[in-house]
């Protein structure tokens, strides 16, 4: 996974645990596009100690999803409910029963909301 995507899905995962320092570190840096010089122009402090702050909150992030292992739980139902839609998806484009249709087509709405919700 890219690093950039990575990082954000554990922020929004574990970034409340991290520092006030850490998280806007991280908010600057991958969801914002921050370099690291504006970033330590907007904290007050350096270069050095934004690249010092991102890695520090980067092992963090890291070290809650090896214990909790929320991000792999998350991909992994979001990879079931696609794959449950899609499996829904033929079975309604083989049947000829509007009623069945009909039920699947909730059901079908359901899980489509489940992962939006996610």
């Amino acid at each position: 996974m890219e690093e950039f995507v990575e990082i954000s899905l554990l922020y929004d995962f574990y970034g409340s645990f991290l520092t006030d320092k850490q998280r806007e570190a991280i908010e600057y840096y991958y969801n914002l596009n921050y370099s690291l010089s504006e970033i330590g122009e907007k904290m007050g402090i350096t270069r050095q100690g934004v690249r010092d702050q991102l890695i520090r909150a980067k092992e963090l992030l890291h070290s809650f999803d090896e214990k909790l292992g929320l991000v792999d739980k998350y991909q992994r139902q979001q990879t079931l409910l696609q794959d449950s839609v899609k499996g829904l998806d033929e079975v309604m484009a083989r049947m000829d029963d509007e009623n069945a249709k009909g039920s699947l087509m909730q059901v079908r709405k359901q899980l489509t909301r489940l992962m939006e919700e996610a």
